[in-house]
């Protein structure tokens, strides 16, 4: 009888999904394409995600772009690693909840007109996803390759072949699978490229509005008018960084003004209602021991429509501009798949400072009410 013969990781099976093969081109082109000259091609650089099925085969769901770098090459920084850290924690959760296995499998990154190899600092990179997991795969995309008879989609894969050598390791292609036949991927991805060609600057329209007017104008403004967060007086500085600057997310559980005076700067706005609740329950409470049940009635619907009155605004305030968000969003989402990771940071960090927002907002409607557990 003849002897199996033994798949090693080097040689197992890679199948690239429709869904990921998308996403690399969609973001690829935008930096590389036919129609810009190709002194003005950059490099684009991104994470699979992904599964291993019975340690023989790997298969690329997704591929998540990350950041565009120059010419020749991508400078990866130190924030690139916590947004991976971040996507990484996040592809957990999501395996745990749809029980699936799915993790970051490898990475992508794009040659315009260079052509499939590995560059000294490409098998570094590759070296530090094969090391953990001697599967993990480097895809490269050449949109110069693309509808080629030797290579239709321009994509290729590569592994190095001895993992444990380190840098000394050389590299080899490997044959890639597909989730459906080569030609109809490359139509509908065809399909998408006409798409991103002729929407993706009125995205970056929208995402440039997110952050230029809705957030640092129009949630600034009502922040300064009907100021509900706290801000932390040890992190009261001057700096350039905006990043720095909007960085604490901490926001309000429980009202102590003793101790919060002490450690942060209290928005007259906010203190203003947090001192109008506490007053109305103190008020509360002493008519409830007086028996005076119309009275207290009476009493509490009073300074309920005291209380919610001096919330109207901020109350109308927020929806608008969560209504100009939603609008914003509608018209980003079907695009979405091909932002990058800073892009895709603006919405994430204005609904991060919105939510903040709400979450005290919510918390005073909800006690404006002047909710007793008794008469």
């Amino acid at each position: 009888m003849k002897e199996k013969k033994k798949i090693t990781p080097f040689s197992s099976t890679v199948v690239l999904t429709l869904k990921a093969y998308r996403r690399i081109v969609g973001y690829a082109i935008r930096y590389a394409n036919q129609n810009l000259k190709p002194d003005k091609w950059r490099e684009v650089y991104g994470i699979l995600v992904g599964s291993i099925e019975k340690n023989s085969k790997l298969i690329v769901k997704d591929a998540i772009p990350m950041i565009v770098g120059d010419r020749a090459g991508v400078k990866y920084e130190s924030k690139q690693y916590v947004d991976m850290a971040q996507i990484d924690a996040s592809v957990f959760e999501r395996s745990v909840q749809d029980n699936r296995e799915d993790f970051i499998i490898g990475w992508w990154h794009t040659h315009p007109g260079f052509g499939f190899f590995y560059s000294p600092i490409d098998c570094m990179t590759q070296l530090g996803y094969q090391i953990p997991n001697p599967y993990a795969v480097g895809l490269i995309f050449d949109h110069c390759k693309k509808g080629t008879s030797e290579n239709l989609l321009g994509i290729a894969g590569l592994r190095l072949k001895d993992p444990d050598l380190g840098m000394s390791s050389t590299y080899d292609l490997i044959e890639l699978s597909y989730e459906t036949d080569q030609k109809t991927m490359a139509q509908k991805v065809d399909k998408d490229i006409i798409r991103i060609n002729k929407e993706m600057k009125d995205i970056l329209n929208e995402i440039k509005y997110i952050d230029e007017v809705l957030r640092k104008k129009a949630l600034a403004q009502l922040q300064r008018n009907y100021g509900l967060i706290l801000v932390p007086k040890e992190d009261i500085k001057v700096t350039e960084n905006e990043e720095e600057a909007e960085e604490d997310e901490r926001f309000l559980y429980e009202w102590d003004p003793d101790f919060y005076k002490k450690s942060y700067r209290i928005p007259k706005f906010r203190e203003k209602i947090e001192n109008a609740i506490s007053d109305a329950y103190d008020e509360l409470d002493k008519l409830m021991g007086s028996k005076d049940i119309e009275k207290l009635k009476h009493r509490k619907q009073k300074l309920t429509n005291k209380i919610q009155n001096m919330v109207v605004k901020p109350n109308e305030w927020y929806d608008k501009l969560m209504d100009d968000f939603a609008k914003r969003i509608e018209n980003i989402s079907h695009l979405f798949d091909y932002l990058d990771t800073y892009e895709r940071k603006v919405i994430e960090h204005f609904e991060e400072r919105s939510s903040e927002y709400y979450r005290i907002l919510d918390d005073l409607n909800s006690r404006a009410e002047l909710n007793l557990e008794k008469f």
